[in-house]
């Protein structure tokens, strides 16, 4: 009999996803108010106290996530009637994840150069971005192909789940997971029971914590809106709005893929997704939004415990797919800030390195930008320029997180309804 996740009552939380939205909306209405006036005391103090709230709210949800995800993957792996079910899901969530990487890095590089057409660069802007990029320190990090290769089987787990180290984490919780299930019956029930337990009381948890997601949105967007202000919408405002744009009509077609391929209406797609897409706005953390995702799938669209439990939390934490488009994006970008020409074949480089470097990217701030820097360095671009973009980058990130959780519900969907129950 496959071992199942228990069950919680009712949704504890009044929070929606249309609340949440409001609250990012107002926040950052706030944020940009609170940039107008003039520098004092009391301003800095309104927005270091929203800072810290949102800090909070985050590090709160986070703190559940990776007991909650080791839970439920070894969960699943002993639940599942044998392990080539579970195997077989890994594999087509990873065929699909791929085929999308390829579609979204292919057209990308076919729309890039169109989106970027009207670009005008000032002079004088150019020269201040430079400036800035010039002082601005960028993270560093091994992000070659053996690199991270050697850091794939993490030689401390535990260090590895201090770290955000992921992929390395989710290699050791599967190997965990299958030994368990390799295991005698009693050994087997034993840990079924204990993971299951563990699980149900982390969702009950993050039930809690959500419920204060407005709260946290409105503080975290307040201090985006103040941080930036105006500014982030000047020499830098065409690159926000074909970002987030691409990344905003990404996610919408994601949906209809999700809804088509899952054999859902909008109502019921929205009704498992839509609190888990409105937190990755107001967070820009997939693995924020991992929670309400499970959540959703499981007591939204009922899928199955192995599809909830096995393939959300390894798309969440390995699949970052709007890095795709996105690397496309900052690579065109940056070329036209400095003036350097991308070749046809220089583009095919890059699409092939954004599918093949995506689970490389690593789960800390700014890890997107250690993947992408050795092929900046490839094709003849200056690193620095990467360091204009991190000004923008809480714009844009939170609609790529929103285009993340809308591949990963998409292919939970898909994969329920078109993969055989054990």
């Amino acid at each position: 009999m496959e071992a199942a996740i228990p069950k919680l009552g009712p949704k504890s939380h009044a929070s929606s996803p249309l609340l949440v939205l409001a609250a990012l909306i107002f926040g950052l209405a706030t944020g940009l108010a609170l940039k107008t006036l003039a520098p004092s005391p009391a301003q800095a103090f309104a927005v270091e106290a929203f800072d810290v709230v949102g800090t909070l709210w985050v590090s709160a949800i986070r703190m559940t996530v990776i007991p909650l995800i080791m839970s439920i993957l070894i969960a699943a792996i002993v639940g599942a009637r044998n392990g080539g079910t579970v195997g077989r899901l890994g594999l087509a969530a990873g065929g699909l994840f791929f085929g999308l990487l390829v579609v979204f890095a292919g057209a990308a590089a076919l729309t890039a150069p169109a989106l970027f057409s009207g670009l005008h660069i000032d002079p004088t802007a150019t020269a201040a971005l430079r400036a800035q990029a010039s002082a601005t320190a960028l993270p560093s990090g091994d992000g070659s192909i053996a690199g991270w290769l050697k850091a794939l089987v993490p030689t401390n787990p535990v260090k590895a789940a201090a770290d955000g180290a992921m992929l390395p984490l989710v290699v050791f919780t599967l190997a965990l997971g299958f030994t368990a299930a390799a295991s005698p019956v009693l050994i087997r029930e034993r840990v079924s029971l204990f993971v299951e337990t563990l699980s149900a009381l982390m969702l009950q948890m993050i039930q809690a914590i959500i419920a204060a997601a407005p709260i946290g949105v409105f503080a975290l967007t307040v201090v985006v809106g103040a941080k930036l202000g105006g500014a982030a919408f000047g020499a830098l405002g065409y690159y926000v709005l074909v970002g987030s744009g691409a990344h905003l009509a990404g996610a919408v077609l994601l949906c209809g893929i999700g809804m088509l391929g899952g054999g859902m209406s909008p109502r019921k797609f929205f009704a498992g997704a839509g609190e888990a897409l409105a937190i990755a706005m107001g967070t820009s953390s997939s693995l924020s939004a991992l929670p309400a995702m499970i959540e959703g799938a499981r007591d939204r669209w009922r899928l199955r415990e192995t599809i909830s439990g096995f393939v959300l939390p390894l798309a969440a934490s390995t699949f970052k797919l709007t890095a795709a488009n996105g690397w496309v994006f900052n690579a065109t970008f940056v070329a036209m800030l400095y003036g350097i020409h991308l070749s046809g074949e220089q583009i095919a480089l890059l699409v092939g390195y954004t599918v093949l470097m995506n689970p490389t990217i690593p789960g800390i701030p700014g890890g997107g930008i250690i993947a992408i820097s050795p092929m900046f360095i490839t094709l003849g671009l200056p690193v620095e320029g990467l360091a204009i973009l991190l000004a923008v980058n809480p714009i844009v990130d939170r609609f790529s997180t929103l285009g993340n959780i809308s591949a990963d519900m998409a292919v939970a969907a898909i994969l329920d309804r078109r993969m055989p129950a054990a």
